[in-house]
């Protein structure tokens, strides 16, 4: 993590104990539109994720650092349904060696929109034309469907 002068300086948090860095990611990586995920949907989204059952208490106990040195499994597990590298929990883990917050947003995001590495590796191997017009179809499709549930939300008002 950056050091105490650099982050204060840029007005980025310093993230060094397990239970920062849990929050920290919780606090980003969540859909557009809402707010960061409750300790259940961070329990219940592992699981979906990686099969892995962990508890809400836990993920409370990691976040408020009652949980210390949790276990290689849900040290994978958080891993996993994060994106992160497991050594992105420890100590010695820096910034620098390549978690931004973006990355953490972007992951999130596919997550949410249920696409598949290999459907994200097939528009990649597209032209740039040919992923353009993919995404030009995907904000019209967006601004319809917008469209068609504000219409359904006048009329059932």
């Amino acid at each position: 993590m950056p050091d105490d002068a650099t982050a204060a300086d840029k007005g980025t948090p310093v993230v060094r104990t397990l239970a920062d860095k849990v929050n920290w990611l919780i606090d980003r990586a969540h859909p557009a539109g809402r707010g960061p995920f409750s300790n259940n949907e961070v329990a219940a989204l592992i699981k979906d994720v990686t099969g892995e059952e962990v508890s809400y208490t836990t993920i409370w106990k990691l976040r408020n650092g009652q949980a210390h040195n949790p276990q290689k499994r849900l040290i994978e597990a958080l891993a996993r349904t994060f994106g992160v590298p497991p050594a992105f929990f420890f100590d010695d883990y820096h910034e620098q060696a390549g978690l931004l917050q973006e990355q953490v947003e972007l992951l999130a995001l596919v997550r949410d929109a249920r696409i598949s590495s290999a459907q994200l590796r097939a528009i990649l191997e597209l032209s740039p034309q040919a992923r353009q017009a993919i995404t030009d179809l995907v904000q019209a499709t967006a601004r319809d469907d917008t469209r068609r549930h504000r219409d359904e939300h006048d009329e059932a008002s």
